[in-house]
């Protein structure tokens, strides 16, 4: 007589052989939206977007002189974290459309930023633009709370009250000026 055997529900079965797919996804990559007037054109082209694999001498000295705020930011950068960097020189901070060739870093030059600064330059206007990106991008923008004119806002509610115009969970508003501590 043969001995059957019945069960009821679920039957599992695991294999401990497989290897589990994990894509990682580099969260650390910085646009850096900057201007200088005396930067060297050839290392960084007005209104283009330019690959820092690791950010050396010779890219803070081709950024202009000490003075100008591509060098002071690109310094800065090293000086923390020696990252990957998508700079973006534009010529006036004013012009928006420029920014939006963030959008084929991942085409051009094969890294999407995730991180989105415009140190200096962040404007409500440019903290719309870049929190616009961000939102396609996944991305995150850190920007200081700024008049129209660009003038820094330091009294706490008004800070509160510009942050209420921002609608987006995209947005670290950094109280003071960037590496300016309580100012």
């Amino acid at each position: 007589m043969a001995l059957t055997t019945y069960h009821h529900g679920i039957t599992a079965t695991e294999s401990s052989n497989i290897t589990p797919i994990i894509k990682s996804v580099s969260t650390s990559t910085i646009a850096l939206i900057s201007t200088s007037a005396d930067a060297d054109d050839t290392a960084y082209p007005l209104d283009t977007p330019v690959l820092l694999t690791g950010i050396t001498t010779t890219d803070v000295t081709n950024a202009g002189s000490d003075d100008q705020l591509l060098h002071q930011c690109l310094r800065t950068i090293k000086s923390i974290q020696n990252t990957t960097v998508v700079v973006l020189r534009v010529s006036e901070p004013v012009d928006l459309t420029t920014v939006d060739t963030l959008l084929s870093c991942q085409s051009r030059l094969g890294v999407t930023p995730k991180i989105l600064i415009a140190p200096e330059i962040d404007t409500p206007d440019m903290t719309r633009k870049l929190i616009e990106i961000a939102k396609k991008r996944r991305a995150f923008v850190y920007a200081s709370p700024r008049a129209e004119d660009g003038t820094l806002i330091t009294v706490k509610e008004d800070i509160a009250a510009y942050r209420d115009t921002f609608a987006a969970r995209e947005l670290m508003l950094v109280e003071g000026a960037f590496g300016e501590p309580g100012k």
